[in-house]
């Protein structure tokens, strides 16, 4: 009862400062700002050139492009959570579960349409936006987090979809990215870091840790952008058609407090609830590596040399989240924070600087304090949390371990 409380949005305040609080010019208020939030800039999607973005062998291509089987609809149906909240049409994925075998013809015959013509009707492609609150006392619509309830129809073409795109992701992403490839972990990428840090601690070199904030990040991708790094990657026409025709064809509604308004139709974004989105920003955050690698091989970005080997290291990815280890030398500094713009320019993933974080290692104050001006960002300390688990900190001292469980407790309480 506690959680349904809090999800239910009595006042809010508009960008005037305004406080709102009647429902009509709530509903109002937040149509207004995915509107705004969900329409693309003028003007032509840039391109990149020069980078090894490892594309995908032809084989893997023509594979992602088969035609679509029974026993792949069957297995996507059979891996979704039978009892999620459904989208507009209202049927969740159990009834798809029970009636598979009176309605597996059916499906076949839908995919066997989209994959002749990479479209998907409006109707199956319909999604309510739901707010849910990121603190307790949530008052702006940035203080909640958009979820995209999507029909069951479209959730299974999705996830077929995703599928299939996981299978060659290994062969096209960078090893600094830890989220939704096979054969990597979250807790790799954890302990990765954690073994980079206290490396460095113990050598008494100077560095600087830099964790950035993504503003809004999936729902600024550039779908221009995205097109454009699916060719680099060695995708086909027809892949990147079925992602466009996924896209394009969305519309939202917003759900607030049970109440629809809308329809809202989207021109860039990728959705949190889509079974694809995730593998999607996965492959357009792959080209801030190759950036990072490219300024290395050119000597202008240092990193951290870690191990026997001196192995340079510069940044860890872990889907939205990512770190960065550099020198303390001042042009390591700009070289860093002119790359962040220009591929924030170029896919629309814009880090937000004042919510991002630099850390000392082994680093004199006016030096680490003269840093963070340069970037624009907050110096802050150890330990921190990444990726929900704390990174730079004694796991013996007391209280190492209560941001984990107050974490913990926040979820349990609901």
């Amino acid at each position: 009862m506690a959680g349904e409380n809090r999800k239910f949005i009595k006042e809010l305040e508009n960008e005037s400062g305004l406080m709102l609080n009647n429902l009509k010019s709530i509903k109002e208020e937040i149509l207004r700002y995915f509107e705004k939030l969900y329409a693309s800039p003028s003007g032509e999607p840039w391109r990149v050139e020069g980078l090894d973005c490892s594309p995908i062998s032809g084989e893997s291509a023509s594979r992602l492009e088969s035609p679509f089987t029974e026993e792949e609809i069957s297995k996507a149906i059979f891996q979704l959570d039978r009892d999620k909240a459904s989208g507009p049409v209202g049927f969740t994925i159990a009834v798809f579960q029970d009636c598979w075998k009176v309605i597996k013809e059916d499906l076949v015959r839908v995919f066997a349409e989209f994959h002749r013509s990479g479209i998907i009707n409006q109707s199956t492609n319909t999604s309510f936006i739901v707010l849910l609150p990121k603190k307790s006392m949530s008052k702006r619509i940035s203080d909640y987090r958009p979820i995209s309830l999507i029909t069951s129809l479209y959730k299974v073409i999705a996830k077929v979809l995703a599928r299939r795109l996981r299978g060659v992701l290994h062969e096209t992403i960078h090893s600094t990215q830890g989220a939704f490839v096979q054969g990597r972990q979250i807790l790799d990428v954890v302990l990765i870091a954690n073994e980079i840090v206290d490396e460095k601690r113990r050598s008494g070199e100077e560095g600087v840790v830099f964790k950035i904030d993504f503003e809004k990040a999936y729902d600024h991708v550039s779908w221009g952008f995205l097109d454009h790094v699916l060719e680099m990657k060695g995708f086909s026409p027809r892949w990147s058609k079925w992602m466009r025709g996924c896209l394009s064809s969305v519309s939202f509604a917003v759900l607030v407090n049970g109440n629809t308004k809308g329809w809202v139709k989207a021109s860039i974004g990728l959705r949190q609830g889509d079974p694809s989105s995730i593998f999607l920003f996965t492959i357009v955050a792959d080209v801030l590596s190759r950036m990072l690698l490219r300024a290395e091989e050119r000597n202008v970005l240092e990193g951290f040399r870690v191990g026997r080997n001196r192995t340079r290291v510069s940044h860890l990815q872990f889907a939205d989240d990512t770190i960065f280890f550099s020198s303390t030398r001042e042009k390591d500094m700009m070289t860093l924070k002119s790359v962040l713009l220009v591929f924030g320019h170029i896919s629309g993933l814009k880090v937000n600087l004042d919510k991002s974080n630099i850390y000392s290692i082994n680093l004199e104050q006016n030096h680490f304090s003269r840093l963070a001006e340069m970037l624009d960002c907050k110096a802050s300390g150890w330990p921190i949390l990444y990726l929900g688990l704390p990174l730079g900190g004694n796991p013996k001292a007391c209280g190492f371990w209560d941001p984990v469980m107050e974490r913990i407790s926040r979820r349990l309480d609901g």
